[in-house]
């Protein structure tokens, strides 16, 4: 079965080929801010189930010396952050924000991660993990 995730004006997507490896929301600060939010919702798929990547992309290089490598992928005309790769977390693998999918609660939620960064207002979510730190 093909996924398919596209940004808000539907001008790039990202078609994938199989069921992701898990999906999480990180809370951690850079994921707050890169994103305006709370934290970060994605999917994990394997770079092989990558079928086709389509539209003008901003390809932004964060240079982040604890994840070097690392590369986001926004739509050059909406500014959607799609998707993005980080070699030293996730080598071999791409990450597609839930947002961009029809139906972002596909698949279940299977983690939480940074949730020390988690503001007190914003409610534990339903994973079936979660974890204050980074799991090793």
């Amino acid at each position: 079965m093909a996924f398919e995730a596209r940004c808000a004006c539907r001008a790039v997507s990202i078609l994938l080929g199989a069921d992701p490896i898990r999906c999480f929301v990180c809370h951690c600060d850079y994921c707050q801010r890169t994103s305006g939010s709370v934290g970060v919702a994605a999917a994990i798929f394997n770079d092989a189930d990558v079928v086709a990547m389509d539209g003008e992309v901003l390809e932004l290089d964060p240079e982040l010396p604890k994840w070097p490598g690392a590369r986001r992928y926004h739509c050059a005309k909406c500014g959607s952050a799609l998707h993005w790769v980080n070699p030293e977390a996730f080598p071999g693998m791409r990450l597609v924000s839930l947002g961009c999918f029809d139906d972002p609660s596909a698949w279940g939620l299977a983690r939480t991660v940074q949730n020390r960064y988690r503001p007190e207002w914003c409610p534990q979510l339903l994973s079936t993990e979660s974890f204050d730190e980074y799991p090793v």
